[in-house]
């Protein structure tokens, strides 16, 4: 049988560059827990059967690119602070927690749909995998930042789990209105993370308070 010539779009793509491009498009796309294999195909411009000797599915796809993104956070965070250091002092502690959540606001803003992806269903193995690896993930980052606080004498008890889900969720539900575009959450990040780590450190029992 005759081998079919390969199309001008596809002969671009060899080895792993087709690869990295269907994660490259899927990663721009305006919904990425919605888009299809077919899509990304058409959009690039090679066959679906090409696409599926790189991605048996679309789950698939979307665990790599979740992974991708939650790298892409963790590297926010560790601009943020030094995770290995401890903070000096109490307003280097607080000011590592208002980085850490202008860094998460940012990233929501920047990348709605990444984020919403990597917080979303079709990544809750990936996160569960990235947090059974022992090495520090964007997940590490949170708990240094309170540990900090009371290292430093901002809080007086260490941080409890149910003060992470506190700060975590007042972020999160922050970050979550902006991509909504609730006129409440919008503002300058900068501004709208102090706000945020006023609220937090009330939370959970600051006896300091941002200066």
């Amino acid at each position: 049988m005759n081998k079919l010539p390969e199309s001008p779009a596809a002969a671009r793509y060899h080895h792993g560059d087709l690869r990295h491009a269907l994660l490259e498009a899927a990663a721009k796309a305006a919904d990425i827990e919605h888009i299809s294999l077919r899509e990304l195909a058409s959009g690039l411009g090679v066959s679906a059967a090409a696409v599926y000797r790189h991605f048996d599915s679309r789950e698939a796809l979307l665990a790599e690119l979740a992974a991708a993104g939650i790298a892409q956070l963790q590297q926010r965070f560790a601009v943020a602070f030094d995770l290995h250091a401890p903070a000096a002092d109490a307003q280097e502690a607080i000011g590592r927690l208002h980085r850490l959540g202008v860094a998460y606001l940012r990233f929501a803003d920047e990348q709605p749909a990444m984020w919403r992806l990597i917080f979303g269903t079709h990544a809750v193995q990936t996160r569960a995998d990235a947090l059974q690896t022992g090495a520090p993930t964007s997940y590490s980052y949170l708990p240094a930042a309170l540990q900090g606080l009371y290292s430093t004498g901002v809080i007086g008890t260490p941080p409890e789990p149910g003060d992470l889900l506190f700060a975590w969720s007042t972020v999160h539900g922050a970050a979550a209105l902006r991509v909504g575009n609730v006129a409440a959450a919008q503002g300058e990040v900068e501004t709208v993370g102090a706000e945020m780590v006023q609220r937090i450190l009330r939370g959970i029992g600051a006896t300091l308070s941002p200066s």
